[in-house]
């Protein structure tokens, strides 16, 4: 095969199964194909196609981070003439019309057929030939991928040496080989992220401007040292940084890296030291710690940049909550609720500060013990708040959301018990919330509702939060949420889908008001129930 004219055809894929399935199981030789390599994630692929340019891209679809559309979008706007095979697990129509608004050659449904694919490969390449015929010196182009090659290597180098791909005799040679100042000696990492508020509705956003924005400060602040930076989506930004750390403004790593840090405040940016390790084959132990470290961002105290002996504090002496919390929440006595767990909440916050973990079991203990409590009084387990409360609580970005959230779940228990009493003694009530299970779909409002019992709004309003201490319209909007929670649940169902089940018209109001309820967008509530979530 003349390698010159060969077609070069790059893999993306999350799984690595599939990855290493893909490039394996079909001889791309025989067609003239040359697999120029894999990526593992969105942003890690768009790298690889700013630096091969590769003929052909074959995708998956859910990814974290970056997806394939996303990926797709993103190639098409920097004018890249790759053609894209989307693979993809979900027989989804909104998939599939966005694919083809991006101008993607085909929609693959997995499990794929290997003859189905290389039929589409063989009718790719001879357009791709033919328009190279047209365009393309195929001297320049050798050149320019092996000249890539170095490129992409070292923009690909920080995701290789985080997942330990490197071997010894390639860390050795990093310096030389692709003309950079870092050495395999002792290092550690640096992760940079942005925190968003549990209000803040947005979802899927790789990097956000500020991130993107500090790359380019600390790039320049850096150039002469050794260090890597990169992307790493979801993370955020990562640092790889020889020790001991030599800087010409003689600051140590934590001083510079605080003072670029200073002037992006308003944005929720943290960055966490990793503890050092004796050479780059051992990098991913301080990542590890780094993201551990990363977690105390939370505390005011622990500022803008955390050290990595935040980290070594013995675990904090257990404090149990008493029984004044679940009183109050029977009592639906929403004052008390918030002074009995707040008064709870500080007694856990000691000196020194304790691992965040610690906090978020404690208070998922609460919820977990009360919903059990709850479940006797209403004959079945609470419907107010249904989802995985441990990862809700790590996704929030303060102190102050976790009381204020923590209050909110357990405010929503309590509501949802004196419904539940009033249900029972007021046939009036009993009736609304009957009509509300049997309408939810058809997005009933307080009028309907009225109209239904054959009362004005505003008596009928007045009655229900003489009776539970309620607004309706709250109880509604609890009631849909409550019903979003449980349809996510199903790996098949999309949040889009349950957004225009429920009535809106908006999705980033949909977003906005699960997120808020729950802590989690209703894409990463999702997450928590299926094989994404789990790995």
């Amino acid at each position: 095969m003349n390698s010159i004219s060969a077609i070069t055809l790059l893999i993306v894929d999350d799984e690595a199964e599939i990855r290493t399935g893909l490039r394996s199981i079909i001889p791309w030789e025989d067609y003239s194909v040359t697999v120029i390599g894999t990526a593992a994630s969105g942003a890690e692929a768009l790298d690889k196609i700013r630096y091969y340019e590769p003929n052909i891209v074959i995708t998956d679809i859910q990814m974290p981070g970056m997806n394939g559309l996303e990926l797709v979008r993103r190639a098409r706007e920097e004018q890249f003439e790759c053609s894209f095979i989307i693979l993809s697990g979900y027989d989804d129509f909104e998939y599939a019309r966005t694919a083809i608004r991006y101008g993607i050659e085909d929609y693959l449904l997995k499990p794929i057929s290997i003859k189905e694919l290389t039929n589409l490969i063989c009718k790719l390449k001879e357009s791709i030939v033919d328009k190279r015929n047209l365009h393309t010196d195929q001297l320049s182009t050798l050149h320019k991928l092996r000249k890539a090659e170095v490129s992409l290597h070292r923009q690909n180098l920080i995701p290789q040496l985080l997942r330990g791909e490197l071997a010894e005799e390639e860390l050795g040679s990093i310096s030389s080989k692709y003309g950079l100042l870092i050495r395999n000696t002792q290092s550690c990492v640096v992760l940079i992220q942005t925190f968003r508020t549990r209000f803040d509705p947005d979802e899927n956003v790789e990097l956000n401007q500020s991130l993107v924005a500090l790359k380019k400060i600390l790039e320049n602040e850096l150039a002469d040292s050794p260090v890597l930076i990169s992307e790493y989506p979801p993370d955020g930004l990562i640092l790889v940084v020889n020790l001991p750390f030599h800087h010409h403004t003689q600051e140590s790593l934590s001083k510079l890296l605080n003072r670029c840090l200073a002037s992006w405040r308003g944005d929720n940016l943290a960055a966490a030291i990793g503890k050092p390790v004796p050479s780059l084959s051992e990098i991913p132990a301080s990542y590890q710690n780094a993201r551990q470290a990363i977690t105390w961002h939370i505390y005011p105290e622990a500022g803008l940049v955390i050290e990595p002996e935040v980290t070594n504090c013995l675990p904090p002496p257990v404090i149990m909550p008493g029984d004044d919390i679940l009183q109050a929440v029977l009592r639906n006595d929403l004052k008390d609720i918030r002074l009995q767990f707040t008064s709870y909440f500080d007694s856990l916050i000691t000196a020194p500060l304790p691992p965040p973990s610690y906090l978020y079991s404690m208070c998922n203990y609460i919820i977990i013990t009360i919903q059990s409590q709850l479940a006797d009084y209403l004959g079945a387990p609470p419907i107010s708040f249904t989802g995985n409360s441990y990862a809700a609580l790590s996704n929030l970005s303060s102190l102050e959301e976790v009381r204020s959230w923590m209050c909110e779940i357990l405010n929503g228990f309590a509501n949802e018990l004196a419904v539940s009493r009033a249900t029972k003694n007021e046939p009036l009530i009993e009736k609304a919330i009957a009509y509300l299970h049997a309408n939810l779909l058809k997005n009933p409002h307080t009028e309907e509702v009225c109209s239904y019992l054959g009362l004005s709004k505003s008596y009928f309003s007045t009655y229900f939060k003489n009776k539970t201490s309620l607004n309706f319209r709250d109880y509604l909007l609890d009631l849909k949420i409550s019903y979003a929670q449980e349809q996510l649940k199903h790996p098949d169902i999309t949040a889009g889908d349950v957004a225009i089940l429920l009535g809106y018209e908006d999705y980033r109001s949909f977003s906005r008001a699960f997120k808020t309820r729950t802590g989690l967008t209703p894409s990463d509530y999702q997450k928590q129930y299926t094989g994404e979530g789990r790995r």
